[in-house]
């Protein structure tokens, strides 16, 4: 298979023919958030049954229209090509960009369009609104929690799903709400439970093995869950385990600026937790910056009974770094710090 030159991304044509060929399997690589690349071989029968759950859930239909704004190296992408060919549904698509849907009627109707974080907000940043899109089906990466409240109150109908490469995409749905507390809701006839470890543990329909993820949870039942952040981004500080995404969800989008939660090495507790903020291009004074935010947690430590887990530092970057996919490089983010 030969991919496009321009970027090196896949195009629809092109991930149409290799789903068309005669093996019954298609390449899949993971996005590589938490170290190499891996290549997968998924069977297209597994994909098939992973599109109907998803067809189900939006009732669609023939008359349908999906849209990904993707590229199809990755499995979000793939997905919507299946998805189309099980539902007998119209699928379009355009090179991903990080401005969407621009050359689309703000009345077009689309019933399903998968995009990832940064590319909601430009969709909220937009001028016109999307009056014709039924559904955003919003995945890739966190949603952080500025964009969170924007999508909220947007009255945009918007989904954000959790997934992976090895499940042919989501395994669970919820609408996206400000205070990202509410539970992931699995897909019929999907499963979960926690390891040993406290990590979430996946069972799908017809698969004798579960598969055990790396991402820590809150269980709540055999279908519902919450995330509370990767386990190989724990930090460990004086034998205080924090984890970070747990952590920027309580300290809420009081900041006034992107942030997150990394670590810094510390001579006497080993690692210390540090607040991270993206400035962008604000004109203000870092020193003004820095006393502003000082404040603002300062005001949220007793009422979010923070304690040792609050942040001892603030960094200031002007941007994050984030992976092919968008996902949030913590390790790189780390050299940066």
């Amino acid at each position: 298979m030969t991919l496009s030159i321009l970027n090196f991304i896949m195009t629809q044509a092109e991930f149409e023919l290799e789903w068309n060929a005669p093996e019954d399997y298609v390449v899949c690589h993971t996005s590589g958030s938490t170290g190499r690349p891996k290549e997968i071989r998924l069977k297209k029968d597994f994909m098939r049954a992973s599109a109907r759950r998803t067809i189900d859930f939006f009732a669609l239909d023939e008359h349908s229209r999906l849209h990904t704004c993707l590229d199809f190296r990755y499995i979000a992408s793939k997905m919507m090509t299946v998805r189309a060919e099980v539902a007998h549904c119209t699928l379009t698509s355009e090179p991903p960009s990080s401005d969407p849907l621009q050359d689309m009627a703000a009345d077009e109707r689309i019933d399903l369009v998968s995009v990832v974080p940064a590319q909601m907000g430009s969709v909220l940043d937009a001028a016109e609104r999307r009056s014709g899109i039924r559904n955003f089906l919003i995945g890739g990466s966190s949603i952080p929690p500025l964009l969170r409240r924007r999508i909220a109150l947007s009255g945009y109908k918007a989904w954000e799903s959790y997934g992976m490469t090895e499940t042919a995409s989501h395994i669970a749905l919820r609408p996206v709400e400000e205070s990202g507390r509410e539970p992931f809701h699995t897909l019929p006839g999907i499963t979960v439970s926690l390891s040993a470890e406290g990590c979430l543990q996946i069972r799908l329909p017809g698969e004798e093995d579960e598969i055990v993820t790396t991402d820590l949870a809150e269980v709540i039942s055999s279908t519902e869950f919450r995330l509370l952040g990767r386990a190989d981004n724990c930090i460990i500080s004086g034998g205080i385990k924090i984890i970070p995404e747990d952590l920027e969800s309580m300290l809420g989008p009081f900041i006034g600026f992107d942030y997150c939660i990394s670590s810094l090495p510390d001579e006497k507790w080993g690692e210390r937790a540090v607040l991270v903020v993206a400035t962008g291009e604000s004109l203000l004074p870092e020193s003004f910056l820095r006393k502003a935010i000082t404040v603002r947690l300062n005001q949220f430590r007793k009422s979010l009974a923070l304690g040792p887990k609050a942040p001892k530092e603030i960094v200031l970057l002007k941007d994050f770094p984030f992976t092919s996919t968008g996902k949030l490089d913590r390790k790189r983010l780390k050299e940066m710090i």
